[in-house]
């Protein structure tokens, strides 16, 4: 007997939930089978569809991680390589083969935070050669050469002509350099699966277990079961936070207008705290993206094509409630959108605002009846959406 179908829970760019088993999908669309019938969707439409099932206990997270160079991030069990061609056992289970070609980096151990770091800044240098990135202790250097087979007690390393057998246990990571190629192909979704590798996916389908393929050309297949999730919304939410504004423009209610020339200054602008540097937080909820914005200033932002929508929830922080009154007043072009006003004694407000055409999103933090004591207004989650 077949097992059953696990459910999913599938959340649109617009805020709607569908709960139940996937019983289509591929690169187009997807139906949920809901208590209510099925549900057909856009792919274009979807946020994320994510598994609904009892949490699993955290397993011990893999030593090794190979990088693929469209983006896809392999939690490894092991790695090795001969002739060009690397064969990964991944952390749950199944082995997958590849060209070297389309392996951008190897990390072959854990490390501390102080060797991430530094693992980090080496993976982002440009770089003419190949790397073998060694480590003693918490000390990380590399040489530059060629890398060639890898078992699982030898890396063979080229350096000046001179092919090198070095203990694997001495080797923290490899990184391959790619002379520039043609572009891959468009991201449709991130796909995560329960051993914790992460897929840049190009197509998809469901002729059983879910199949994809990846943006650098590799097919996989796993059952809808070991799916935690699929994200859909790679490039159709951008956070304000994560924008740079065109202009930003402070008054002091005793002074004059100025522009802004660092978004920290204090009655300014923060980008994912509040004014004082602590998490944001409306109605004893904390928020991990989103502007802290002082009366009064205007921030102006030049929005990229096609987004459809301003979303936000806005409020009085809470580390200055009950105090505080503002008058949030937001512009799309030369269109009001909004004019409301905000004091600390309201409960945090939902925005969903229509960006039809909208090239320039203005947004005023105005003076309210207060002066401007307190006037520490949180914009949480404020983002645009295609």
């Amino acid at each position: 007997m077949a097992a059953a179908t696990p459910p999913f829970e599938a959340q649109t760019l617009g805020g709607e939930v569908f709960v139940g088993p996937i019983v289509s999908l591929d690169a187009g669309r997807i139906t949920i089978g809901t208590a209510e019938g099925p549900v057909s969707l856009p792919t274009d439409d979807l946020m994320t569809v994510c598994l609904k099932a009892e949490p699993t206990p955290a397993s011990p997270e893999p030593d090794v991680w190979v990088r693929l160079v469209d983006g896809s991030l392999l939690a490894a069990q092991q790695i090795t390589v001969e002739g060009g061609r690397a064969r990964i056992t991944l952390d749950d289970g199944p082995i997958v083969e590849l060209s070297t070609a389309g392996i951008a980096a190897v990390r072959l151990q854990g490390q501390s935070e102080v060797v991430a770091a530094e693992w980090s800044r080496i993976l982002d240098m440009k770089i003419d050669a190949d790397l073998l990135v060694v480590r003693r202790g918490e000390i990380v250097d590399y040489h530059k050469g060629v890398l060639h087979n890898v078992t699982d007690a030898l890396v063979q390393f080229e350096l000046d002509g001179d092919v090198l057998p070095v203990s694997r246990s001495k080797v923290h990571g490899l990184v391959y350099y790619h002379p520039a190629g043609e572009a891959l192909p468009e991201t449709l979704c991130r796909i995560t699966e329960a051993g914790g590798s992460q897929w840049s996916v190009h197509r998809l389908a469901l002729p059983g277990e879910l199949q994809w393929t990846t943006r650098g050309g590799l097919t996989v297949s796993r059952p809808l079961a070991m799916i935690t999730r699929m994200d859909f919304s790679g490039g159709k939410v951008v956070y304000l936070s994560d924008l740079k504004p065109e202009s930003v423009r402070f008054t002091p209610y005793f002074g004059t207008e100025r522009d802004v020339p660092v978004l920290g200054e204090f009655r300014a602008v923060r980008m994912d705290v509040n004014l004082g540097s602590d998490p944001l937080q409306l109605g004893e909820k904390q928020y991990g993206k989103g502007l802290a914005l002082h009366s009064r200033t205007r921030i102006v932002y030049r929005l990229p094509e096609r987004f459809r929508r301003f979303k936000a929830v806005v409020g009085i922080d809470d580390g200055v409630r009950p105090h505080g009154h503002v008058r949030l007043v937001i512009h799309g072009d030369e269109k009001l959108l909004l004019d409301i006003a905000l004091s600390g004694t309201d409960p945090p407000k939902p925005v969903d605002l229509d960006l039809g055409g909208v090239r320039r999103l203005a947004i005023l933090i105005d003076f309210g009846d207060g002066l401007d004591v307190a006037d520490h207004l949180d914009l949480c989650s404020a983002r645009i959406i295609k």
